[in-house]
């Protein structure tokens, strides 16, 4: 694949002996076509909970990249939040952003046939305990709102087998075992897989270099082309470059790649604003590119960034009375995605002119940088992640001085 990325949220709820709460009402019942503007708020919302848990989740040697589809997160919490009243509701809406967005379930859940036609997929999935009573009214607004099946669960290789089938063979064995006491798993997987508008040749990737920060640097293979036609943006805000690579069928790959020495990823992140960045780049202009080709997964529990986000009550003494009459609590989130990215597994072209070009702008991805999938239309991103290593199995090795990016004059260019 050009673009393959593949995510899975998790959502353990378990018995429990606390006593429920009241009952409240949900509203904006009905269904209609939503406009532009409210998608792209939901857009937004989405981006804001991403961006929370990229800056809440850990960054270091051991972990030293970070990848999750914001989209899937709000999918997994928007379904429990049907389920829950009083308290629990006002936070999981207010951690989804939700509580300013009319309308916020009809619309999300619009979004779901909405990416059925672009290159995402979606699966639901809704996994009961057998004897395990839940209210009808929660199977149906799942069902309605996020088309989640309900399912008995039987096995953990009968989960397991359906991960797997829906992420692709992406994600295997994503569970080790189901505690007896869990009676109900909320589940959704995104896959996308996506070819660019204009593609890389493969016969022109190479080794190159990587600057981990101003001391160390990783060898990558490093796709390459001398005339890529690119909306390159340098915000003097952010001290960083982003560029907008597009993809085939209304989805865009944005980069932002703080300037090095500047500014790290983690202080780019409480400043992103991928609405704002939309309206400021520029018009496409070609240059030579230069970007990773990766392979990246990555498998977390959310409890304790969910936590920081302010839902610490969900798994101790929630209300969610509005699944079974039963006391519940949560006791995992999970969450696992992969991303990988390549050129297009076709042949090279048969012939290459080097020519020399006075002056070309050069952008190369050669430095840790945040990325984010975005569907062009709602402005919601469905993968956001943060790169500081994208090799993290090869050596480190001492720099030289980094190379930045700027404009090479005279410099010999193959012409792709």
């Amino acid at each position: 694949p050009l673009f393959s990325d593949v995510s899975l949220f998790l959502l353990c709820v378990v018995r429990d002996d606390d006593e429920d709460m009241a009952d409240s009402a949900h509203s904006c019942t009905g269904r209609r076509v939503f406009s532009h503007e409210e998608r792209r708020a939901i857009g937004g919302a989405v981006e804001r909970l991403g961006l929370q848990l990229l800056e809440n989740l850990p960054i270091g040697p051991q972990q030293p990249n970070v990848v999750l589809s914001p989209l899937s997160v709000a999918f997994g919490l928007a379904q429990l939040t049907l389920g829950a009243h009083g308290e629990t509701e006002k936070l999981l809406l207010r951690s989804l952003h939700a509580d300013t967005v009319p309308c916020y379930h009809q619309i999300l859940g619009s979004l779901v046939p909405h990416f059925s036609n672009t290159s995402l997929d979606v699966a639901t999935r809704m996994y009961l305990r057998p004897g395990f009573e839940v209210k009808l009214s929660f199977i149906e607004d799942s069902l309605s709102r996020y088309q989640s099946l309900p399912v008995p669960l039987v096995s953990v290789e009968e989960v397991n087998q359906w991960v797997e089938n829906v992420t692709k063979g992406h994600i295997p064995n994503f569970l080790e075992s189901i505690p007896h006491d869990v009676v109900l798993m909320l589940m959704n997987a995104v896959y996308f897989k996506g070819e660019w508008q204009t593609q890389f040749d493969p016969s022109v990737t190479s080794k190159g270099v990587f600057y981990l920060d101003s001391q160390n640097s990783v060898s990558v293979d490093m796709m390459k082309s001398a005339h890529y036609p690119l909306r390159l943006l340098d915000d003097p805000e952010l001290e960083a470059q982003v560029a907008s690579f597009p993809f085939k069928g209304n989805t865009t790959f944005l980069v932002v790649q703080p300037l090095l020495g500047r500014r790290n990823v983690s202080s780019v992140l409480s400043k992103l604003n991928i609405s704002d960045l939309y309206r400021r780049l520029p018009q496409e202009k070609r240059m030579q590119v230069n970007l990773p080709r990766v392979k990246l997964q990555y498998r977390q529990e959310l409890q304790e960034a969910l936590s920081s986000l302010g839902l610490s009550s969900l798994f101790s003494g929630p209300d969610l009375s509005g699944i079974s009459d039963r006391p519940l609590r949560v006791t995992g989130v999970r969450h696992a995605s992969t991303v990988e990215l390549s050129e297009e597994g076709v042949e090279a072209s048969a012939t290459t002119v080097v020519t020399s070009m006075r002056s070309v702008s050069l952008f190369s991805v050669n430095s840790p940088f945040v990325f984010t999938l975005v569907d062009d239309a709602s402005l919601t991103p469905l993968f956001m992640g943060v790169v500081t290593n994208p090799a993290p199995d090869n050596a480190p090795m001492l720099n030289d001085d980094p190379h930045s990016n700027v404009t090479m004059s005279d410099q010999p260019v193959t012409n792709i």
